[in-house]
């Protein structure tokens, strides 16, 4: 069974957005666990536990055999960026403050509107130029970075960044192919093999009944909204869906807000006023009418 490829811009933005909303839970559960435990720990069991429910959904659905079959060298590729992304990007959070970091990986959507061009052969206009700059200084007015000197750290922030924009780019290279769950199959098994020695470096694995819990809850949080970002990309062409990415923080600032009392300030909220206008600037109005 293949996903059918079917462009609907509304669609796209829908499940990019709500994609990026499982995402930021994940965040939050996931912070929450790394206060007491290894956080590659964490990731390990988590990928684990992700590979098995992919399994039982694709041996449900039926789609099993074509996925065993179907491999590629761009699963490989994906798998590698998928894998390496997150690697890069929390040995820079080892050294580098969290909205410096965030700042830096933020810049995805920029570099994949760019990289979309050779890659995709989609079109470039001004006026998606112009939408992911204006994303990305709304993301500046959240985050507002420090003006320290340049460190070196920086580079695996930007590292992190260009892999994620990789991996979104070649996942809608192969979207239609097959079934989003099928789609991501590969590059999670290929992740979860990388992560492997860096879980092992300081094993601290959950104890808990409840740490288990919240483990599981990362693993429907992170598949739902995998599944939702992979689905984004066969309703849309990349260089749309890429300034919604941004929707990410606003949905963190939300969570952060209702669980942990952090409203945010003048600043931010200005930013995310400016994210919202970006993305809307990027879809015209007649683009979101129903399908006939």
């Amino acid at each position: 069974m293949t996903g059918k490829m079917q462009q609907s811009p509304l669609r796209a933005v829908l499940s990019m957005s709500a994609g990026t909303a499982f995402i930021a839970g994940t965040d939050i559960v996931m912070k929450h666990l790394a206060a007491d435990h290894s956080l590659p720990a964490i990731l390990w069991v988590r990928n684990l536990m992700i590979m098995a429910v992919m399994y039982g959904l694709l041996r449900r659905a039926g789609e099993w055999s074509d996925t065993r079959t179907s491999w590629s060298r761009m699963h490989l590729l994906r798998g590698l960026t998928m894998g390496i992304a997150p690697i890069l990007y929390f040995i820079a959070l080892m050294d580098m403050p969290v909205a410096e970091l965030t700042a830096l990986n933020l810049t995805m959507p920029v570099i994949m509107a760019l990289l979309a061009v050779p890659m995709l052969r989609e079109p470039l206009e001004g006026r998606r130029i112009a939408a992911v700059l204006l994303g990305f200084a709304g993301v500046l007015a959240i985050i507002r970075p420090g003006t320290d000197a340049f460190t070196p750290t920086m580079l695996l922030g930007l590292a992190a960044a260009l892999g994620g924009a990789i991996f979104q780019l070649l996942t809608r290279r192969v979207a239609g192919r097959q079934s989003a769950m099928a789609s991501l199959f590969y590059p999670w098994a290929i992740a979860t093999v990388l992560c492997t020695p860096f879980a092992f470096y300081r094993w601290t694995p959950p104890v808990t009944a409840v740490e288990w819990l919240l483990v599981g809850l990362t693993t429907v949080l992170s598949l739902t909204g995998n599944t939702l970002l992979v689905r984004s990309y066969q309703y849309g062409p990349a260089s749309l869906i890429a300034p919604f990415i941004y929707m990410q923080l606003i949905w963190a600032a939300l969570f952060g807000w209702l669980i942990f009392s952090a409203f945010p300030d003048g600043w931010s909220l200005a930013g995310m006023i400016t994210i919202v206008a970006a993305g809307l600037l990027l879809v015209p109005r007649q683009t979101l009418r129903p399908d006939d």
